[in-house]
């Protein structure tokens, strides 16, 4: 399923790399957003030259609202997402489906590749291992929230009967903006096994003019609402302790994400500020982030800052975030060498590592 907006300068390069596919009997849902440039075009071309392609015209309703249209209009056994400015390798879709078959896995995910405009690779961002996930043995607060096969929908195969079952869709884009984070957890609420291939078959560009680099003024507010919905969907889940662990490093995510992303697109400390003592009226914030400060498989960097949020000093959190945010910054230039990643990734990158240095 491909959501389409504005995006001709990509496009083809998407399209010819679902074509390319070596499981033959697939349904390629273009879904066109209503897009003002050369996109309609291409992929009404597209959808002339292969049976294959069902292209779906509508008014702009956003990405979630594409996907949701093309959830309705799928009729295969597993649903797979590709954003319309990424591109995926011939044998990705087949590959997944055999894994997710020889299982018995309502998911499977593959490893992916950053893409960058002058042509660079950075391959196997999750370290993926080729292997099958027993969620009741593993736990869904510990899978979850090791970010195992990430957050993302699209370097994923799903059980379209888990979806149709359980009557799951994406979130409008107006009250969240990590539908992708919510949409996983709900889904995986219903789901036992998962599987995953470690080969880098999902292929993220990495855009300049990216909507995840410009500013969000109501960023924390959305991140706050999806954490809301999250507490609504899992209300009956019976193992209670695995619905706080969840919740607990939910919230946490979210706050620091947005704070996170603040600094980066140039907003400032007093508007993290700010947005602190806006989250710090959610009924779950002291609680939380005092929980997340003792969570030993958070960084140590981002538990102080946790732990100074606990306290409701708002302020010293704010410019302890922003000194961090600095600091990293200068080390980012420093270190010449590496590839460049912004702060929040690099945070996140961080936190991967220190799974591995410390117990959970």
């Amino acid at each position: 399923m491909v959501p389409v907006f504005n995006v001709e300068g990509y496009l083809e390069r998407c399209l010819y790399s679902l074509l390319a596919q070596t499981l033959q009997n697939i349904e390629i849902i273009i879904v066109e957003d209503g897009s003002t440039d050369g996109s309609p075009k291409i992929a009404a071309d597209f959808a002339g030259r292969d049976s294959r392609i069902r292209l779906i015209r509508q008014q702009n309703q956003g990405l979630s609202g594409a996907r949701n249209t093309g959830l309705k209009a799928a009729n295969g056994k597993f649903v797979g997402f590709v954003d319309s400015d990424d591109w995926v390798a011939p044998e990705m879709f087949e590959t997944m489906y055999r894994q997710a078959e020889t299982h018995g896995a309502q998911m499977c995910a593959c490893d992916y590749a950053l893409a960058y405009e002058d042509g660079r690779m950075e391959s196997s961002v999750l370290g993926l291992r080729s292997e099958k996930l027993e969620l009741r043995t593993i736990g869904l607060d510990r899978f979850w929230n090791s970010k195992t096969l990430g957050v993302t929908v699209w370097n994923k195969l799903y059980a379209r009967s888990v979806i149709a079952e359980n009557s799951l869709y994406f979130e409008s884009n107006r009250n969240v903006f990590s539908e992708d984070v919510l949409f996983n957890l709900c889904f995986l609420k219903h789901a036992s096994v998962c599987a995953s291939v470690a080969d880098s078959f999902y292929f993220y560009m990495q855009r300049e003019n990216s909507l995840m680099k410009s500013p969000k003024p109501d960023y924390l507010k959305r991140e706050l609402f999806l954490v809301d919905r999250f507490s609504d969907y899992y209300a009956d889940y019976a193992n209670r302790a695995v619905y706080r662990a969840l919740l607990t490093r939910l919230f946490f995510e979210r706050v620091q994400n947005a704070c996170l992303h603040s600094l980066e697109t140039g907003a400032g400390v007093a508007n993290v500020h700010r947005g602190l003592v806006e989250a710090g009226g959610h009924a779950s914030f002291e609680t939380c982030m005092r929980e997340a400060g003792e969570d030993r498989t958070i960084w140590m960097p981002m538990r102080v800052f946790a732990r100074i949020c606990g306290k409701r000093m708002y302020r010293s959190a704010a410019w302890y975030l922003g000194l961090f945010a600095t600091l990293s910054k200068v080390k980012q230039r420093l270190a010449s060498s590496t590839q460049p990643i912004g702060i929040a990734d690099m945070a996140q990158t961080r936190a991967k590592a220190s799974r591995k240095e410390e117990p959970a």
